[in-house]
């Protein structure tokens, strides 16, 4: 019951329920990616014309993620979140021609189990496994200048979904005192299995560490470290061309990249509002270091509203 009793918006699955709670949330998730980076050296087009024939310029990714939580019991909490992705990439030819491309479907569900460690005193850590479930598109198709007035199907960036189902695996921790919080949570996504298209994405792993000062009842600043690490896809499409196209290409995919988010958090003690949480944060991007041509981030905002029903 305080702006900083929860981790940063952008941190999924943070605290557990006790049993018989309902948690409700709904996030909107923003990344915009534009340039291009071959590790951490910056690509230009022509860079990118010597390999490919086709140089992607830029991707604006919206993602609007509902989520539910539910105490099972006291130690063991249910999250399930679904998102819907909205992707729209801008590329450009060896020819010289821009064509763009949209993709938008529901993505992959998510279901983890919260599982309680211990709570004592002013510290809590929990674990999460779970899994997704394959519900999103790996087919999303649109025109391109190869295809002519039909559709073509979009490289890996553009689809909305891995066409597998993937493990979940994770670790938070969480203390406070009377005018701040400080939390870490680690998350790995296991790509076990490939999808009937005959690849699968990379793993996923990522770290973060959190610190929230609470400046009033309602009101609570925050910042965090987050690294991000990602595979190598395994595999192909057998419809697109990676030796055309950078982002159909499996060796192009992945890498690593190092954010510091800035947040604000507000949760509302009187009135209609009374319970509601709205929290943003901002991603500074500090570091990338990308398998590429791959598209670099430009920029990245979460915006989010939560409420607990006892």
């Amino acid at each position: 019951d305080r702006p900083d009793g929860h981790a940063p918006v952008g941190v999924l699955a943070d605290y557990t329920l006790e049993k018989g709670e309902l948690y409700v949330g709904g996030r909107y998730y923003r990344q915009d990616f534009e340039g291009t980076l071959v590790g951490t050296t910056p690509f230009l087009q022509d860079d990118v014309f010597d390999f490919f024939s086709v140089a992607p310029l830029s991707l604006d990714r919206e993602i609007h993620e509902l989520e539910l939580r539910y105490g099972l019991s006291d130690d063991f909490t249910l999250s399930v979140s679904m998102p819907f992705i909205i992707n729209n990439m801008l590329s450009l030819t060896e020819g010289d021609e821009f064509f763009e491309t949209t993709s938008n479907d529901i993505g992959d569900l998510s279901v983890r189990v919260l599982i309680d460690l211990f709570e004592m005193d002013l510290y809590r850590m929990h674990a999460l496994v779970g899994a997704t479930v394959p519900l999103g598109q790996n087919l999303d198709t649109d025109v391109t200048p190869s295809s002519g007035t039909g559709q073509a199907v979009l490289p890996f960036p553009m689809q909305t979904g891995a066409g597998h189902p993937d493990l979940l695996g994770g670790l938070a921790f969480m203390t406070q005192n009377e005018v701040a919080s400080v939390g870490a949570q680690a998350n790995v996504v296991i790509r076990a299995f490939d999808n009937d298209r005959g690849y699968r994405l990379g793993d996923r792993f990522e770290f973060t560490v959190w610190g929230a000062h609470k400046i009033s009842d309602w009101l609570s600043v925050s910042a965090r470290g987050l690294f991000e690490s990602v595979g190598e896809t395994e595999g192909f499409e057998p419809l697109t061309d990676g030796n055309a196209d950078p982002s159909a290409n499996p060796f192009a995919q992945g890498g690593e990249r190092f954010y510091i988010p800035i947040g604000l958090n507000l949760y509302f003690q009187e009135g209609l509002a009374r319970g509601h949480r709205i929290a943003f944060e901002w991603y500074y991007t500090v570091h990338e270091d990308l398998n590429g041509p791959q598209l670099s981030v430009d920029k990245t905002v979460v915006v989010s509203w939560q409420i607990v029903f006892f």
